[in-house]
């Protein structure tokens, strides 16, 4: 058995509401990390549109994230990762999202990627 670390990067491309795709991703995330991997939750794309502060969930009927979201400190993932291009071609900044997150370029994207054990995406 290898002595390094477990680590996982789990990226949620999907948008909200289309699937429950981008739920899978953050329950993922929380097993991994009950399990004491270390997980890279990354949020590109549209999967970005999950961490939009104050959506309006009760208006489709379906559970939001955001109480997800802001318990995944308890699982210690303490950072939650978005692409800066994403946020730029989406119009958006960090200050528009839950206060966890932080933008990375597509290099930093990549480096996640290759010191990660497992990649999955959603």
């Amino acid at each position: 058995m290898s002595n390094l670390a477990s680590q996982i990067t789990i990226i949620i491309n999907s948008p909200p509401f289309s699937s429950i795709s981008g739920k899978e991703g953050v329950d993922l995330a929380l097993v991994c990390a009950a399990f004491e991997q270390k997980v890279n939750l990354v949020f590109d794309g549209d999967g970005i549109l999950h961490l939009i502060n104050n959506q309006r969930d009760k208006a489709i009927n379906d559970k939001l994230h955001d109480m997800q979201l802001k318990a995944l400190e308890f699982y210690d993932i303490d950072q939650v990762f978005v692409t800066k291009v994403s946020l730029k071609n989406r119009k958006l900044t960090e200050n528009k999202l839950l206060s966890n997150c932080k933008a990375i370029e597509q290099t930093e994207l990549k480096q996640l990627i290759d010191d990660s054990t497992q990649v999955v995406n959603f």
